[in-house]
């Protein structure tokens, strides 16, 4: 017995200018019906802003009855919140879940219990005077999991104290706590005696610093028993990986050539891949740029892509092979290129390195050493 099955997405931050954020959540509803969900949920910042909302309304209308009659249980979120009007429609068969501190619907055998993003509140207090019965209720909310918080990105301009939830909240009232505000990351999910307590993500990367696949969550919950089966289920929408390197003076080629290898070992199709280049250097910033897009184009063009994504749902709607984007974050000394004692410095520094010292103090000392260096300059 499967109990109730439900699809959770969140942060889709749906803007007219992003149109690929659309195929995000048209996906997320294809998930829903190919694997027969009975409910769909989406935990806050459906919308990025709440013009965006009067924008995308009608088309997030039209998807959601195409689910009909299994309801779309919606919550806002601190991008949102201004969305959910008493007069706003999104078709017959959404749940919206808008009231403060909190709402409630029931799907089967089982209580919904809907918590807003509300600002300079906790959990804790909102669900005040909330008494449920852990095995048959759900909770879908929008805030921050106080717990492996740091190893997550929260989204652009967030600083990921919002409406702190603690598990020990949760432990208590629920067996399920479908959750969104945190976009990526690799602490995500809390499962434990028949209890989820989840994170799906972006459905689309939505910034930079969102790295790794999307996906949505899919929950399997029998009343009375809690959560029995969940899984994570790949989304075919673009993406990004991050690849790294860092140069000392003298090796900047062999540290691109790394960072070229780096790149093709995550080419995937849909995955943009960026590559970041850190540490010191004596070339000149213009000139290294040159130099790094010149070694990364010779990687890219000179090797076929590797790998392989898990199954998706449907195929890759950009360029599924595009040119690494280059971050350059390297420090550079350019004025002491052609000093000797500069020179003799390095030398010594990455000798000692090569004795078995820890690359970053050599980076330390190189950046405190060029840095005197640079002082005394006239």
């Amino acid at each position: 017995m499967r109990g109730i099955r439900f699809v959770q997405t969140s942060d889709v931050h749906l803007r007219p200018d992003r149109p690929e954020r659309r195929r995000a959540l048209e996906r997320v509803f294809a998930v829903a019906r190919e694997r027969d969900a009975d409910a769909l949920v989406i935990a806050g910042d459906l919308f990025d802003r709440r013009t965006d909302a009067v924008h995308e309304r009608a088309f997030v209308r039209e998807l959601v009855e195409t689910l009909a009659p299994r309801p779309v249980v919606l919550v806002p979120g601190n991008h949102d919140g201004a969305s959910y009007k008493p007069d706003a429609d999104y078709g017959a068969n959404a749940r919206v879940l808008a009231n403060l501190p909190f709402d409630s619907t029931r799907i089967g055998e089982l209580e919904i219990i809907g918590l807003p993003y509300q600002h300079s509140r906790t959990a804790a207090e909102c669900l005040s005077g909330l008494a449920s019965e852990p095995g048959e209720t759900v909770l879908v909310a929008h805030g921050t999991l106080a717990m492996g918080a740091a190893a997550a990105f929260v989204g652009d301009d967030e600083d990921g104290a919002y409406m702190p939830i603690f598990p020990a909240d949760l432990e208590r009232r629920f067996c399920y706590a479908a959750l969104g505000h945190l976009h990526s990351g690799t602490n995500l999910l809390l499962a434990a005696q028949r209890r989820l307590f989840a994170y799906a993500g972006s459905p689309v990367a939505t910034s930079r610093r969102e790295i790794g696949r999307r996906g949505v969550l899919v929950v399997d919950v029998e009343p009375g028993r809690g959560v029995v089966a969940h899984e994570l289920v790949a989304l075919a929408t673009p993406y990004y990986e991050r690849v790294e390197s860092v140069c000392t003076p003298g090796s900047e080629s062999a540290a691109l050539a790394a960072l070229g290898r780096a790149a093709l070992r995550v080419r995937r199709p849909g995955a943009r891949v960026l590559c970041r280049l850190s540490g010191v250097t004596t070339l000149g910033e213009a000139s290294l740029r040159d130099t790094a897009s010149a070694a990364l184009e010779r990687a890219w063009s000179g090797i076929g892509a590797v790998g392989s994504l898990p199954r998706p749902v449907a195929a890759i709607d950009d360029d599924s092979d595009s040119f690494p984007i280059l971050e350059l974050a390297v420090t550079s000394y350019a004025g002491l290129a052609r000093m000797p004692i500069v020179t003799e410095f390095v030398e010594r520094l990455e000798a000692s390195a090569t004795a078995g010292a820890d690359p970053k103090l050599l980076e330390t000392a190189l950046r405190l050493g060029l840095g005197a260096f640079l002082e005394v300059l006239p």
